[in-house]
Protein backbone atom coordinates (compact mmCIF):
# COMPACT_ATOMS: atom_id res chain seq x y z
CA UNK A 1 0.00 0.00 0.00
CA UNK A 2 1.33 3.46 -0.94
CA UNK A 3 1.32 6.18 1.71
CA UNK A 4 -0.26 9.09 -0.19
CA UNK A 5 0.99 11.73 2.26
CA UNK A 6 4.59 10.65 1.75
CA UNK A 7 4.28 10.20 -2.03
CA UNK A 8 2.62 13.58 -2.60
CA UNK A 9 4.76 16.42 -3.92
CA UNK A 10 6.03 18.87 -1.27
CA UNK A 11 3.76 21.64 -2.60
CA UNK A 12 0.71 19.34 -2.37
CA UNK A 13 1.57 18.49 1.23
CA UNK A 14 1.96 22.23 1.91
CA UNK A 15 -1.49 22.89 0.39
CA UNK A 16 -3.10 20.14 2.49
CA UNK A 17 -1.54 21.53 5.69
CA UNK A 18 -2.87 25.02 4.88
CA UNK A 19 -6.32 23.74 3.90
CA UNK A 20 -6.60 21.62 7.05
CA UNK A 21 -5.25 24.41 9.26
CA UNK A 22 -7.39 27.26 7.90
CA UNK A 23 -10.97 26.06 7.76
CA UNK A 24 -12.82 29.40 7.87
CA UNK A 25 -11.76 30.36 4.32
CA UNK A 26 -13.44 29.36 1.08
CA UNK A 27 -10.47 28.04 -0.91
CA UNK A 28 -10.21 27.48 -4.65
CA UNK A 29 -7.09 25.76 -5.91
CA UNK A 30 -6.15 27.01 -9.36
CA UNK A 31 -4.58 24.93 -12.13
CA UNK A 32 -2.10 27.55 -13.28
CA UNK A 33 -1.11 25.74 -16.48
CA UNK A 34 -4.32 27.20 -17.90
CA UNK A 35 -3.27 30.78 -17.15
CA UNK A 36 0.45 31.32 -16.52
CA UNK A 37 1.30 33.42 -13.48
CA UNK A 38 -2.01 33.03 -11.65
CA UNK A 39 -1.33 31.98 -8.04
CA UNK A 40 -2.09 28.51 -6.70
CA UNK A 41 -4.89 29.57 -4.37
CA UNK A 42 -7.76 32.01 -4.21
CA UNK A 43 -9.23 32.52 -0.78
CA UNK A 44 -12.31 34.33 0.43
CA UNK A 45 -12.65 35.13 4.13
CA UNK A 46 -14.68 37.52 6.28
CA UNK A 47 -12.21 40.33 5.46
CA UNK A 48 -12.33 39.81 1.69
CA UNK A 49 -10.65 38.01 -1.17
CA UNK A 50 -6.95 37.23 -1.54
CA UNK A 51 -4.50 35.15 -3.59
CA UNK A 52 -1.61 32.96 -2.41
CA UNK A 53 1.27 31.42 -4.31
CA UNK A 54 2.62 28.44 -2.36
CA UNK A 55 6.36 27.87 -2.65
CA UNK A 56 8.61 25.21 -1.22
CA UNK A 57 12.05 26.77 -0.99
CA UNK A 58 15.35 25.32 -2.10
CA UNK A 59 18.66 26.69 -0.84
CA UNK A 60 16.87 29.52 0.99
CA UNK A 61 15.45 30.83 -2.31
CA UNK A 62 12.03 31.10 -3.89
CA UNK A 63 11.79 30.33 -7.59
CA UNK A 64 9.31 32.60 -9.38
CA UNK A 65 8.60 32.72 -13.10
CA UNK A 66 8.42 36.02 -15.00
CA UNK A 67 4.65 35.40 -15.37
CA UNK A 68 4.24 35.01 -11.60
CA UNK A 69 6.22 38.18 -10.92
CA UNK A 70 4.17 40.17 -13.43
CA UNK A 71 0.87 38.83 -12.06
CA UNK A 72 1.67 39.68 -8.43
CA UNK A 73 2.98 43.15 -9.24
CA UNK A 74 -0.02 43.98 -11.42
CA UNK A 75 -2.54 42.68 -8.86
CA UNK A 76 -0.81 44.52 -6.01
CA UNK A 77 -0.63 47.77 -7.99
CA UNK A 78 -4.39 47.58 -8.48
CA UNK A 79 -5.04 47.18 -4.75
CA UNK A 80 -5.47 43.42 -4.72
CA UNK A 81 -4.24 41.18 -1.95
CA UNK A 82 -1.63 38.75 -3.23
CA UNK A 83 0.97 36.84 -1.26
CA UNK A 84 3.77 34.33 -1.46
CA UNK A 85 3.62 31.74 1.32
CA UNK A 86 6.84 29.76 1.54
CA UNK A 87 8.47 27.07 3.62
CA UNK A 88 11.47 24.81 3.20
CA UNK A 89 10.35 21.39 4.37
CA UNK A 90 7.86 19.74 6.71
CA UNK A 91 8.53 21.63 9.96
CA UNK A 92 10.38 24.66 8.63
CA UNK A 93 8.89 28.07 9.43
CA UNK A 94 6.29 29.66 7.18
CA UNK A 95 7.24 32.95 5.54
CA UNK A 96 4.53 35.29 4.30
CA UNK A 97 5.51 37.88 1.70
CA UNK A 98 3.43 40.55 -0.01
CA UNK A 99 2.95 40.46 -3.77
CA UNK A 100 4.92 43.74 -3.86
CA UNK A 101 8.01 41.79 -2.74
CA UNK A 102 8.23 39.39 -5.71
CA UNK A 103 11.14 41.15 -7.42
CA UNK A 104 13.15 41.06 -4.20
CA UNK A 105 12.28 37.39 -3.73
CA UNK A 106 13.52 36.56 -7.20
CA UNK A 107 16.87 38.28 -6.66
CA UNK A 108 17.64 37.49 -3.00
CA UNK A 109 17.66 34.75 -0.41
CA UNK A 110 14.69 34.61 1.97
CA UNK A 111 17.00 35.50 4.86
CA UNK A 112 17.80 38.82 3.13
CA UNK A 113 14.16 39.98 2.94
CA UNK A 114 11.88 41.01 5.78
CA UNK A 115 8.68 38.92 5.56
CA UNK A 116 5.25 40.14 6.62
CA UNK A 117 5.28 37.19 9.02
CA UNK A 118 7.52 34.32 10.04
CA UNK A 119 5.57 31.55 11.77
CA UNK A 120 7.37 28.66 13.43
CA UNK A 121 6.08 25.09 13.62
CA UNK A 122 3.58 24.15 15.01
CA UNK A 123 1.94 26.72 12.79
CA UNK A 124 -0.33 29.36 14.24
CA UNK A 125 -2.76 29.46 11.30
CA UNK A 126 -4.90 32.13 13.02
CA UNK A 127 -1.86 34.44 13.12
CA UNK A 128 -1.28 33.87 9.40
CA UNK A 129 -4.87 34.82 8.61
CA UNK A 130 -4.69 37.86 10.91
CA UNK A 131 -1.62 39.09 8.99
CA UNK A 132 -3.46 38.72 5.70
CA UNK A 133 -6.70 40.21 7.05
CA UNK A 134 -4.93 43.20 8.59
CA UNK A 135 -3.04 43.94 5.37
CA UNK A 136 -4.75 46.83 3.62
CA UNK A 137 -3.13 47.19 0.20
CA UNK A 138 -3.85 50.42 -1.58
CA UNK A 139 -3.93 50.84 -5.34
CA UNK A 140 -0.89 52.55 -6.82
CA UNK A 141 -1.16 54.93 -9.76
CA UNK A 142 -0.87 52.61 -12.75
CA UNK A 143 0.63 54.10 -15.90
CA UNK A 144 -1.33 53.63 -19.09
CA UNK A 145 0.99 52.21 -21.73
CA UNK A 146 -1.20 53.46 -24.57
CA UNK A 147 0.06 56.35 -26.66
CA UNK A 148 -2.18 59.29 -27.42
Amino acid sequence: MVNLKMSAKPESRFWHALRDGVTDVHWTRIESWASPGVPDLNGCASFGEFWIELKVTKNNRIKLSPHQIAWHLTRSRHGGRSYILARGGGRDPLYLFSGFQVKSLKDNKISEIVPMAKIKHPYDWARLMTCIGDDKPKPVQVQDDKVG
